[in-house]
């Protein structure tokens, strides 16, 4: 007996060249937007129409990651019911084969595309994300304000960081973090203010730490106020730069390693890091969502036989890709709103998948 005997095969191509094309199509006008939104950015610098192309390209990974879960729901839905519709299902089941082995081989196609791209955005894509910064920041101007209009907080511990704004720069080829307007607030453990230092900017270098210019520091005591100042001065602490960086880029740029760090830390200083456990959890749950969605999608395509077509077909499968797209960010936010682990979030719809996919392949047998 082979391990992938003629039906599986076929089948299993089927939902390989559904699932590419959709993937493709999906991505392609992704990236294609992208391109178009950086037509303002030409003649900034030495930025133009190469650049932006090798920009968009280096964030492929991310895009195609983003659109690989729709992509399976619309490509297995269009295979399997483009199967149906050439009566092949009918004569794969007169030949022994259940609907709960046809949809078997549309998973294991999933979860061999889904595994190694889970594995890629964990290691290239947030490097590629990085590289296509880095590439437009360097292209562009010389530095770039990472928040502009805004102030920066962070805390670690008793102390409280802020800034105006951060700035990245691109100096010999290597790319520097650096602050500006900081102040850093040190309460006692009653929570009372015990001094303010205030820089007029703080760079950070590996191996020696922080470093503060331009420093004004106002000690408080009991009954008096101490001012000094200082050139420079050294700030020793254990935050680092990369964990407010981290803070300054969207959640779904970083790897799971990334917003581990920076859950631990918001955590660790009694902060609220919602919205990056919805992207740590989203990151784990990926190949699971993918599967699942498949899994309770495919047999509607069983009852596209001699009705409907392809649009029908590509309606049903888009409709449910949708449904399952908007449901998501509404239980998340449930979640929030209940103070509810936002693990439930992920794992809830994954189980009601599964559970309906099961009741539905059931029906047919």
């Amino acid at each position: 007996m082979t391990l992938f005997p003629v039906h599986r095969r076929y089948i299993g191509r089927s939902v390989l060249l559904a699932l590419l094309g959709a993937w493709a199509v999906l991505t392609g006008f992704n990236v294609l937007g992208a391109l178009l939104g950086q037509v303002d950015d030409f003649n900034q610098g030495t930025y133009g129409l190469g650049h932006a192309l090798l920009y968009v390209t280096l964030q492929l990974p991310r895009r195609a990651y983003e659109n690989f879960a729709m992509a399976a729901v619309i490509g297995s839905v269009l295979a399997l019911g483009g199967l149906a519709a050439r009566s092949e299902l009918v004569a794969f089941r007169a030949a022994g084969l259940s609907p709960w082995r046809m949809v078997q081989n549309a998973l294991l196609v999933v979860m061999a595309l889904a595994i190694p791209l889970a594995v890629l955005t964990e290691t290239f894509a947030p490097w590629a994300e990085q590289r296509a910064q880095a590439l437009k920041l360097a292209a562009t101007q010389t530095e770039v304000t990472l928040a502009s209009g805004a102030n920066v907080w962070a805390r670690e511990g008793s102390e409280v960081f802020n800034a105006r704004g951060g700035q990245k720069r691109v100096v010999d080829g290597k790319t520097q973090l650096v602050f500006e307007g900081v102040r850093v607030f040190a309460f006692d453990e009653q929570g009372r203010l015990s001094w303010i230092q205030e820089a007029a900017e703080a760079e950070y270098s590996e191996g020696i730490g922080w470093e503060l210019r331009d420093v004004k520091r106002t000690v408080f005591s009991a009954r008096s106020v101490a001012v000094e100042t200082f050139p420079e001065q050294a700030w020793d602490t254990e935050l680092r730069p990369g964990v407010i960086e981290a803070s300054l880029l969207r959640p779904d740029h970083l790897s799971t390693a990334a917003l581990g760090a920076q859950i631990a830390q918001l955590q660790r200083n009694g902060l609220d890091a919602g919205s990056l456990q919805d992207a740590y959890w989203s990151r784990w749950f990926f190949p699971f969502t993918a599967v699942a969605l498949v899994f309770a999608a495919a047999p509607f395509a069983f009852g596209q036989r001699r009705s409907g077509g392809f649009g029908m077909r590509l309606f049903v499968g888009i409709v449910f890709a949708l449904v399952a797209r908007l449901l998501q960010p509404m239980l998340v936010n449930l979640a929030k709103a209940y103070q509810l682990p936002i693990v439930l979030a992920y794992l809830v719809p994954v189980l009601l998948l599964v559970a309906l996919g099961y009741v539905l392949i059931r029906r047919r047998l």
